[in-house]
């Protein structure tokens, strides 16, 4: 017999407190810091029930992450739908995505920081192919902006497509998500409390934008 949609919704809820309690925990302690029986507490759940839902940390960490991107990816697709792509010039489209990393730096510093703890953790644990697989299909929407942007560049001529799409995601894109996710982290050398480092944010984004208009 399958479940009643009472039962269903029940989950869901459930589900949803454990994901924002653990968001919520990792962020303010980080991730190798944090115990399930914590995490369980914090989420008002038994430790058996937190087993249950995520047989380890690991998958929970992986949960966490894509339920956070996924909630991220959705309200930008909701303002900007990927069938706008093709409204404005590919170098307009590629300077609201840079705009977008430094407002998630200003807004969303908690995912910032849970990304990069992230990153750092699922690769000492050693997540494979399929348990990330929901997380990677949560970025399928900014994986197909860019492909969707480079593809659109290589019409209009607004930014270069001589440098291979790979690498140019890693040296613009990735290394502005990178500096963001830097200084949510606040792990700047002489950094003063709560500063912020929006003014450095958009000159390395005037330096991005001339690094890839076409001459």
């Amino acid at each position: 017999m399958g479940k009643s949609q009472k039962q269903m919704e029940k989950e869901n809820e459930r589900n949803r407190k454990i994901l924002d309690a653990a968001f919520r925990v990792f962020v303010e302690r980080k991730i190798e810091a944090v115990s399930m029986g914590e995490i369980a507490e914090a989420a008002g759940v038994g430790r058996a029930t937190l087993f249950r839902c995520y047989p380890n940390k690991l998958e929970l960490v992986i949960a966490v992450c894509t339920a956070q991107w996924k909630a991220y990816f959705d309200a930008l697709d909701a303002y900007r739908p990927i069938s706008s792509i093709g409204d404005i010039p590919a170098i307009d489209r590629f300077t609201f995505t840079l705009d977008s990393y430094i407002d998630m730096y200003q807004r969303h510093k908690d995912l910032l920081q849970y990304n990069d703890n992230f990153n750092h953790y699922v690769t000492h644990e050693g997540g494979d192919g399929r348990q990330l697989e929901a997380f990677h299909a949560s970025l399928v929407s900014a994986n197909t902006r860019f492909h969707l942007m480079y593809e659109k560049a290589k019409e209009d001529k607004t930014f270069r497509t001589d440098i291979p799409e790979d690498e140019f995601f890693r040296v613009t894109l990735h290394s502005m998500m990178a500096t963001c996710a830097h200084y949510a982290g606040g792990f700047i050398w002489g950094a003063q409390e709560n500063k912020d480092y929006t003014p450095e944010l958009l000159l390395q984004k005037e330096m991005i934008l001339n690094y890839v208009k076409c001459k």
